[in-house]
């Protein structure tokens, strides 16, 4: 009989998460890092990522921040050298970094296209391939989390450059869970819902919030504290027969519609 407390240890993982600072990133992080975990708290905004860290720290977790740009290959590199210099070999990754962009597709600009595709699936892929090619060189497995969203499936007016960034990234995560788990790596995807976070805020102002709590059939927006089950379970042993699976986190929004 396996206790909860070992099937869901992280105490042994060094975590890194894109966009680590704010929002749902840290969020994760800070779960993660309660429980034992040593997170890297990766992005390009020095200063959220030095409140994150300190927040950790404050808790009794352990953190560092690690400067990141998910455009550039240099950058991830160097991020992950920094990463395993203060903490070790990065065990666990969570592609949380990401932008959303609401327009009217008639008016979508290529330049505004091509900066959300080169963040939300060029990012996440060579974040992604960078902890691979760490882990296979090394020749120990790990565990890769993407986040993804709802509006990967599910269609709504005005966000069709973003539902389609978030689909890219939920085809990704199959095919490369199917390629690297030879390799003991697993691939899996967090689908949210809606959460007030600073990504969320454009979609939610004004009586947006009230709208979408009103159209779930739990009565509420999700809260941060609600992804603390799924990044546990994806990061730890409890997760380890999940791979190329997709985890809906909505409240039941994407079936109550």
């Amino acid at each position: 009989m396996v206790l909860a407390s070992e099937l869901f240890n992280v105490s042994d993982e060094v975590v890194l998460v894109t966009g680590g600072g704010t929002g749902m990133g840290f969020a994760m992080a800070r779960a993660l890092a309660v429980n034992g975990a040593r997170l890297a708290l990766a992005g390009n905004d020095p200063e959220s990522l030095e409140a994150g860290v300190n927040a950790i720290l404050e808790l009794g977790g352990q953190a560092v921040a690690v400067p990141m740009d998910v455009r550039d290959d240099d950058a991830i590199s160097e991020g992950f050298d920094l990463a395993e210099a203060a903490l070790g070999p990065v065990s666990v990754v969570v592609n949380n970094a990401g932008v959303a962009h609401r327009d009217k597709a008639t008016h979508l600009a290529r330049e505004t296209l091509r900066n959300l595709m080169s963040i939300n699936v060029e990012g996440a892929f060579m974040v992604a391939q960078e902890a691979a090619r760490r882990m296979i060189r090394d020749g120990r497995g790990g565990s890769i989390i993407n986040v993804s969203s709802v509006l990967s499936e599910m269609p709504m007016r005005q966000v069709s450059a973003y539902g389609a960034s978030k689909a890219a990234v939920s085809q990704m995560t199959r095919c490369l869970a199917l390629e690297w788990a030879k390799h003991g790596i697993r691939v899996n995807e967090i689908r949210p819902g809606w959460f007030e976070t600073g990504l969320t805020a454009p979609f939610l102002k004004g009586p947006g919030a009230k709208i979408m709590a009103d159209q779930n059939p739990t009565g509420r927006l999700g809260e941060t504290h609600d992804l603390d089950g799924v990044v546990l379970l994806l990061a730890s042993k409890a997760g380890a027969y999940l791979t190329g699976s997709s985890i809906t986190v909505d409240g039941g929004h994407s079936i109550g519609r």
